[in-house]
């Protein structure tokens, strides 16, 4: 029988792997994801294999290998640089902190192997002939929906914590219904969760929102009753379900668009985005776009709501010249330089989900943001033809605070097509722009 979702090269390599263990008496299995994902008919990225032979055995059996997890039975083979993990059959022993087996002992049979698993759609084995091996019913399971753990759900709960939230994202990325018990045993053991390190949590989330009904997931994590038990708390007070609703319109890649519409339908401003994206250990190029899109988009607010000068930079610097264009285009370009493109188009991505109040006070700007990008030639001070030292030659004035301020300057109004990007042209900007403010 052959794989239908795996890569025919790694298919063939795995099937290679279990020909070598089985030619030896041993026995071998693909078993977890890849047999679960098979059978759901979704990409298999990974071949995981379960046999009875040990550690030693299989190192000895294979010319590469690398020691992976050997304490716990996990030996990776390299088969024409294919990596497979390559796990003894084992049961774990008392769990430490709900998460971790004290100690793990090798099992002859594959049936114990199982049994220790989380759910019965990953407790699923499947032999070199095609013929599936599954004592807990996870075939009948996929079929019909259902997360169901693998024996006493009470028990799988109390030995590890995180497969409270690992139920919950598979719900949620394959769109099924958490079978009754085990949603008892979850809520049941809901504070358990604050063994569990924050990272991990982030790790399950992610896939959870970067999956086909984010919004799903959400829903079953809010009524688990989970979040409150959780290291690092998740500010719910002001939580705007309806804006979440809309996750599933953004696009999963950038994560950062779906993140950014959960910081906002939290309620987060900036500064509250950079310090619980930090402690929910977001990596910091993550935090750094999602908090300069949420800048971004209030900037662009407020300037419209307030009718204020256009702002260059983050010193609110005036531009008197830009009052004969479209105040609107001038301030849009202003954040694409202070931000940078791709923040902008982030955020125009954004910006058909955004509330209600935000979309009509920005709806001149969501409109023509692309063509707006599309004009642009010049993102930054390096694209200008002109140094510092130039136009302090030009001017005879010593250097100070007002060299950078006119430099930024400059870079709008070139940027907005009101002054040609050429030296000549600029030193005679330059001039002008120090007589107006008064310091020549």
């Amino acid at each position: 029988m052959q794989w239908k979702w795996v890569d025919p090269q790694t298919a063939e390599q795995g099937q290679s792997l279990l020909r070598r263990l089985t030619d030896q008496g041993y026995e071998g299995y693909f078993v977890g994801g890849c047999v679960r994902d098979e059978l759901m008919g979704r990409p298999v990225n990974d071949m995981d294999i379960a046999t009875n032979a040990t550690p030693e055995q299989v190192i000895a059996l294979f010319e590469r290998t690398i020691p992976t997890g050997l304490e716990h039975g996990t030996i990776t083979v390299l088969i024409e640089n294919e990596p497979f993990e390559v796990t003894t059959y084992r049961t774990e022993t008392e769990y430490v902190d709900h998460r971790r087996p004290e100690q793990v002992q090798f099992v002859r049979e594959l049936s114990e192997d199982l049994r220790r698993r989380d759910f019965t759609m990953n407790a699923i084995a499947r032999g070199i002939d095609g013929e599936y091996v599954d004592p807990f019913h996870g075939i009948e399971d996929l079929r019909n929906g259902i997360i169901r753990c693998v024996g006493i759900a009470d028990e799988r709960f109390e030995e590890d914590a995180l497969r409270m939230v690992r139920g919950i994202r598979f719900a949620s990325v394959f769109d099924f219904e958490i079978e009754q018990q085990t949603w008892q045993a979850l809520l049941n053991h809901q504070a358990l969760i604050k063994h569990i390190a924050t990272e991990r949590i982030r790790v399950e989330m992610e896939k959870m929102i970067a999956g086909p009904y984010p919004y799903h997931g959400i829903e079953l994590l809010l009524s688990s009753g989970l979040v409150p038990y959780m290291k690092v708390g998740v500010p719910c007070e002001k939580l705007n379900l309806d804006l979440l609703r809309s996750l599933e319109s953004l696009p999963s890649s950038p994560l950062v668009l779906r993140w950014t519409l959960i910081a906002l339908a939290l309620g987060m401003d900036e500064q509250q985005i950079k310090q619980y994206f930090k402690s929910w250990t977001f990596p910091n190029t993550i935090t750094d776009q999602a908090s300069k899109i949420i800048r971004m988009n209030q900037r662009l607010y407020d300037g419209i709501v307030e009718q204020e000068s256009v702002s260059l930079t983050e010193n609110e610097v005036v531009i008197e010249s830009t009052s004969s264009i479209d105040q609107s285009y001038v301030r849009f370009v202003s954040c694409v330089l202070d931000y940078g493109k791709e923040i902008a188009q982030h955020w125009h991505t954004l910006y058909p989900v955004l509330p209600s109040t935000y979309q009509q006070r920005l709806s001149t700007i969501g409109q023509q943001a692309d063509s707006w990008l599309e004009q642009l030639t010049i993102y930054s001070l390096a694209d200008l033809p002109i140094k510092g030292q130039e136009v302090l030659e030009y001017v005879k004035i010593p250097a100070g605070k007002w060299l950078g301020e006119l430099f930024n300057e400059i870079l709008l109004v070139v940027a907005t097509g009101q002054l040609e990007n050429n030296k000549e042209a600029i030193l005679h900007y330059a001039d002008q722009a120090l007589v107006r403010k008064g310091l020549r």
